[in-house]
C-alpha cells in the first residue's frame, strides 16, 4: 500500500510553478505557463519529452528541472500530477481511467464511455485505481499494482504467486492464467490433509480416492488422507532377523498380530511372503492397510474355525495383494466384516472352509479385481452379504457343490455387482440374493441385460477347483471379453497389474484380463 505523504507548504510549490518578482516592494508569483503542472500533467509531458520523460512532478527537488518532466512515476502522490491544472494524484487521477482497451484511437467518446461504465457500474472506479489491495473489489482484479495505482490480476505481479498466497485465508497459493487456484500440475503443496491430490482439472485440492495417489504411503479411503508414511511397518516372519518389537525393513515383526498391536490409529504395514503361509487371526480395529510386498504374494491361513481376517466395528482395512487362503473347519471365513469397513483389492481369498468373505454387523465392503471362492468349498456362499452392504466390481466368484452359491444375501437392497463373472458348481442358481443389482456381469443364469454363459465348465479356468480363476486362454465363452463395461473411474487394470482399456467401452468381465 502506498504511504501517506505530507503536503508541500504553498510556498515551496510557488517557487516550482512561478516566477517570483518584486516590483516596488511587493512580491507576488507568476505561474510558469510551460510547466506540466499548470498545463495537462503527463499529456503535456510526453507531447515534449515522448517515453523519455512521461510524467509529471509538481513539487520535490527535481520539480523545476525539464519543466517538471520526470523519467518514472513518482510514489509521493501529493507531488505527483497526472492530470495538472496543480491537481495532485490524490486530488485528481481521472485522466489515469483505463480506456476501453481496444487500442484503435477511434476516437469514439460514446462506445468509450459505455465500456468505462460497464467496466465499473457503480460509478465509483473501484475495481481500476487503487492504493492498495483492500479497494480492488473486483475477484478478477483483486490486487494493487503499486506502480500503476491499478487493480490487476495476479499474472500483473512478478511475485504472482506469493501475491495468491496473501490472498484471503491463503487457500489459493497459486496464480494460474491471472486467476489465484489452489493447486496446479507441478504446484501442489496446499493439497494436504484430507484433500492431498490436485484435481489439475479443476485446480483444486480434493480427497485420494486411489492408493496410487498416495506413493509413500495408502490412501485412507474411508478418510480421503494420504496415511503419514512414518507409521509404515514391515512384517516378514521367516526373516533371520524378525523380532516382537521390530518394524523396519531390516529388522521387522515376524507376525502380522505383532504389527497390528503396535499399530496407532493409522498404519500402513507391508506384508512379506514366507516359504508358508502366515497361521494366525488377526482382528483389525483401527485405520490398518496390509499390502503384499513389491512383487510378492504374501497368503495368509486362520486357525482352525476362525476367520484368517475380522474387521471390528471401528476397523478401517485397505487390503491389497494378499492371499487369505486354506482356513479350516466351520467358520473358518477368509474375511470377516463384522461391523466395519473394508476396501479389497487384487487379493485371492479362496478355499476356506467357511466360506471366502461373510459381510455382517451392517459392515460394508467394496471388493475389486480379485478372486473369491473355490471350487472345493461346498455349501456354502463364497460372498454372504448376512447384514450390511457390498459394492463389486472386476471380480470373479466361483463356489463348489451342493447348496452352493457364488453370492448370497439375505437382502440384496445394499448389494451391486458391476463388470464381474460369478459361476457356481452347484445345480443351484449362482446368485441366491433377492433385491441385489447386476450389471454388466457374465453369469451362468439368465439375469437382466447380463451375459448368460449357460453351464459352468471347470475347464474356463486354470485351476477352478484351487481357486485359481485365471481364465484359459481359447476355453472359455467368448462373450465373457466384452460383457463387462469399463468406465472411467474404474481400475486401471486387472489382478495380475495388466492393463484395462483407457476409454469407455467392452471389456472383461471378473478380474481377469488376456491381454
Amino acid at each position: 500500500m502506498h504511504r501517506k505523504h505530507l503536503t508541500v507548504s504553498a510556498l515551496s510549490l510557488g517557487f516550482v510553478l512561478g516566477l517570483a518578482l518584486n516590483l516596488g516592494g511587493c512580491r507576488f508569483v507568476e505561474p510558469d505557463p510551460n510547466h506540466c503542472a499548470n498545463l495537462d500533467g503527463n499529456a503535456a509531458c510526453e507531447e515534449k519529452f515522448g517515453d523519455e520523460r512521461p510524467y509529471c512532478l509538481m513539487c520535490g527537488d527535481t520539480a523545476q528541472d525539464n519543466d517538471g518532466c520526470v523519467t518514472e512515476e513518482p510514489t509521493d502522490l501529493d507531488c505527483y500530477t497526472p492530470c495538472g491544472q496543480l491537481q495532485s494524484y490524490n486530488d485528481d487521477a481521472s485522466c489515469l481511467a483505463v480506456d476501453d482497451g481496444d487500442g484503435d484511437g477511434d476516437g469514439d467518446a460514446d462506445a468509450d464511455a459505455d465500456a468505462d461504465a460497464d467496466a465499473d457500474a457503480d460509478g465509483d472506479d473501484d475495481g481500476m485505481l487503487c492504493m492498495g489491495d483492500e479497494e480492488c473489489s473486483d475477484p478478477a482484479l483483486p490486487f494493487c499494482d503499486l506502480n500503476t495505482g491499478m487493480c490487476v490480476p495476479c499474472d500483473a505481479l512478478l511475485a504472482a504467486d506469493e501475491a495468491c498466497a496473501s490472498l484471503g485465508d491463503g487457500n489459493t497459493p497459486v496464480c494460474l492464467d491471472g486467476s489465484c487456484v489452489q493447486c496446479a500440475e507441478g504446484k501442489e503443496e496446499a493439497c494436504v490433509d484430507t484433500t492431498p491430490v490436485c484435481d489439475t482439472a479443476a485446480n483444486v485440492c480434493v480427497a485420494c480416492s486411489d492408493h496410487d495417489q498416495c506413493p509413500d504411503s495408502a490412501c485412507n479411503l474411508a478418510e480421503g488422507n494420504c496415511i503419514d508414511p512414518g507409521t509404515l511397518v514391515h512384517v516378514d516372519g521367516d526373516d533371520d532377523l524378525c523380532a516382537a518389537n521390530g518394524g523396519t525393513e531390516d529388522m521387522p515383526f515376524c507376525t502380522l498380530l505383532q504389527a497390528l498391536t503396535a499399530a496407532g490409529d493409522e498404519t500402513v504395514i507391508i506384508l512379506h511372503e514366507m516359504t508358508d503361509e502366515y497361521l494366525e487371526s488377526s482382528v483389525v480395529s483401527k485405520s490398518v492397510a496390509i499390502f503384499a510386498a513389491t512383487g510378492e504374494v504374501p497368503a495368509i491361513r486362520g486357525n482352525s474355525g476362525t476367520p484368517a481376517l475380522t474387521v471390528s466395528a471401528s476397523g478401517y482395512l485397505f487390503l491389497k495383494g494378499v492371499t487369505l487362503a486354506n482356513t479350516a473347519n466351520a467358520g473358518g471365513f477368509g474375511l470377516l466384516v463384522d461391523g466395519g469397513i473394508a476396501w479389497v483389492d487384487q487379493c485371492k481369498v479362496v478355499n476356506n472352509s467357511g466360506g471366502g468373505i461373510v459381510v455382517d454387523g451392517g459392515g460394508t465392503l467394496s471388493l475389486e479385481n480379485s478372486f473369491v471362492g473355490g471350487g472345493n468349498v461346498n455349501n456354502t456362499a463364497a460372498i454372504d452379504v448376512v447384514d450390511g452392504a457390498l459394492e463389486m466390481s472386476f471380480t470373479t466368484v466361483g463356489s463348489g457343490f451342493g447348496t452352493s452359491a457364488a453370492l448370497g444375501c439375505t437382502d440384496g437392497a445394499a448389494t451391486t455387482v458391476r463388470n464381474s463373472l460369478l459361476v457356481s458348481a452347484s445345480d443351484d442358481d449362482e446368485v441366491q440374493c433377492t433385491g441385489v443389482t447386476i450389471t454388466d456381469s457374465a453369469l451362468e443364469m439368465s439375469m437382466g441385460d447380463n451375459a448368460a454363459l449357460g453351464a459352468l465348465t471347470s475347464g474356463w479356468f486354470f485351476d477352478y477347483d484351487s481357486g485359481d480363476f485365471h481364465l484359459a486362454p481359447g476355453m472359455y465363452p467368448a462373450v465373457i471379453e466384452s460383457a463387462a463395461t469399463w468406465t472411467p473411474g474404474d481400475s486401471p487394470t486387472d489382478i495380475d497389474g495388466d492393463p484395462r482399456p483407457t476409454e469407455e467401452g467392452p471389456d472383461f468381465a471378473g478380474a481377469d484380463r488376456i491381454p
